[in-house]
């Protein structure tokens, strides 16, 4: 039986939710089925070694950078001369794999893909196109790179994927002639006893877990913690903030000037989560933007009380005050008052954890999304036979 041959174009395997999803898709997929050809347009990244290790994967090709200097000297090249670079050498191997689909992740690599499809680089072997949105890109880009996503990524678009029904909801209202369609994430969750009302901690312990980057709102949460400990005047807590970024520097000087240095801890990026999440007894995500975020996902579904800013995908996740409590986002204060409310009431955190784990136990069912996936490349399939 002839296996049907993908092409997965991403940025790289660097510690992020797309590339988590995508090892854990192709950990998945039928093998008997489907054979994939990787292509990383920026670097290898972290996760580099578990790709490899995955016996669908035939080949990984990594794009970088061949132009020498940048105009301040530097290696790495003119972006615009990078981006022409590299659109050219995905054309040269998308004719090269002849694939049946191309399934694309993240803006960078949707936009090479758009690219070689609006220059007609691949004429004799013109493929499905299947894009990726991770992510909600009306509210993270301004109108310039909005305009480049409507038509360069979205027009060349064959499939539009998104893991959010909000979002998915919105493209279709903005696109009503495009095939837009939304499946959840592919989630594993260990076996985590739920809490009892009667287990009221001496010392909550706040969860936070995301790059430390602007649009995670890390700023916002170490704020809220600050007037927790002066306006609230709430000493019963510490706080441990997981991941790695380009905010650090900035957000462990935000922590020092409020004098939280010994409340709040930032160890890095963690490769498992769950023996945190299960030691802690809050998950706030503090975010201006979000489409499906995994580690709110997974924090409900070990049946933590969650915190969330009310946007994207967030929407999806948590109805207020029934599984747990959506915040105005970028408000500190508004966000310490729903982080005291739990502090002070033991029992609406543990009623709001406890539907929380049921909501995700609800949502949630990684076989129903991967025949969902396989579906959709059959049917992609189908156009080119």
């Amino acid at each position: 039986m002839n296996r049907t041959r993908i092409l997965y174009v991403i940025d790289s395997m660097g510690r992020g939710g797309a590339e988590t999803q995508l090892l854990k898709t192709l950990a998945r997929l039928s093998l008997d089925r489907f054979e994939a050809f990787i292509v990383l347009t920026r670097e290898p990244g972290a996760f580099y070694a578990q790709l490899a290790a995955l016996p669908i994967a035939r080949e990984i090709i990594v794009l970088h950078d061949t132009s020498r200097f940048n105009s301040q000297g530097h290696r790495g090249g003119f972006p615009i001369l990078s981006l022409i670079q590299k659109t050219f050498r995905l054309a040269r191997i998308i004719k090269s794999v002849k694939p049946a689909i191309i399934h694309s992740w993240l803006w960078y690599s949707n936009f090479l893909c758009g690219l070689v499809r609006q220059f007609s680089l691949t004429p004799s072997g013109l493929r499905p196109l299947i894009v990726s949105q991770r992510g909600d890109y009306y509210a993270r880009y301004g109108r310039s790179r909005l305009w480049l996503t409507e038509k360069i990524i979205y027009r060349h678009a064959d499939v539009l994927l998104t893991n959010s029904d909000s979002i998915g909801d919105n493209l279709r209202h903005r696109y009503p002639d495009k095939r837009i369609l939304a499946i959840r994430n592919l989630l594993d969750l260990p076996d985590i006893a739920l809490r009892s009302p009667a287990d009221v901690p001496p010392l909550w312990h706040i969860v936070s877990v995301g790059r430390l980057t602007p649009e995670k709102g890390h700023q916002y949460l170490i704020e809220a913690l600050h007037l927790l400990n002066t306006k609230f005047n709430r000493k019963n807590f510490t706080a441990t903030i997981l991941g790695d970024g380009t905010l650090r520097t900035d957000l462990v000087q935000l922590a020092n000037r409020y004098r939280l240095s010994d409340r709040i801890q930032m160890p890095g990026f963690c490769d498992d989560i769950f023996p945190m999440l299960s030691a802690a007894h809050l998950f706030v995500l503090p975010s201006l933007h979000e489409s499906s975020p995994n580690a709110l996902i997974e924090a409900m579904g070990v049946g933590l009380p969650c915190i969330a800013s009310s946007v994207g995908g967030v929407l999806d996740l948590i109805d207020d005050e029934k599984n747990g409590l959506l915040v105005q986002p970028q408000s500190s204060e508004v966000l310490a008052e729903a982080i005291d409310s739990l502090l002070t009431n033991q029992e609406l955190a543990v009623y709001l954890g406890r539907n929380a784990r049921r909501k995700i136990e609800e949502m949630f069912d990684s076989n129903r999304s991967i025949e969902q996936l396989e579906a959709i490349y059959q049917d992609c399939a189908c156009m080119t036979s």
